[in-house]
């Protein structure tokens, strides 16, 4: 089952590079260009990861980033800036003051080995299989008894 990629970013351009490099990692990809859009599709889509740009008009990625925290989610966040790393470290602090999950950093221009590198490591682990009851596990023959 494919993982579900929110890209929120002003720059149409970035939100379709990011969401073909995604498509190719076999993320189902949405793309928001409008700041004022990324709340409703958060919501509706859910995703499992969220990469959001920090600097847009009208509504900023801290806000946005804020009102996602509020909302108690365990979505995996990347930040994005070209504007320097004083806009990322911003972020993690917010994410810090929201109890959010740990906030990975991609600066911009990034080059494609970076948004892989990214995306592979925000990808949620899936849960450990649940043990079956009566089941045992036997020591290796190395171990002594």
């Amino acid at each position: 089952m494919s993982q579900k990629l929110l890209v929120v970013d002003d720059e149409k351009s970035i939100t379709r590079i990011i969401g073909r490099i995604a498509e190719s990692l076999d993320y189902e990809v949405f793309e928001v260009n409008d700041p004022a859009d990324a709340l409703d599709t958060f919501t509706r889509v859910q995703p499992d990861v969220l990469m959001l740009d920090m600097i847009m008009p009208d509504i900023d990625g801290v806000d946005i980033l804020r009102q996602v925290a509020a909302m108690g989610t365990t979505t995996r966040i990347v930040v994005m800036s070209g504007f320097g790393s004083g806009y990322l470290r911003l972020a993690k602090a917010v994410a810090a003051f929201e109890d959010q999950p740990a906030i990975i950093e991609l600066a911009k221009p990034f080059r494609r080995s970076g948004v892989i590198a990214v995306l592979d490591c925000a990808r949620p682990v899936p849960p450990l299989p649940a043990a079956t009851p009566g089941m045992t596990h036997a020591a290796p023959a190395w171990v002594a008894a």
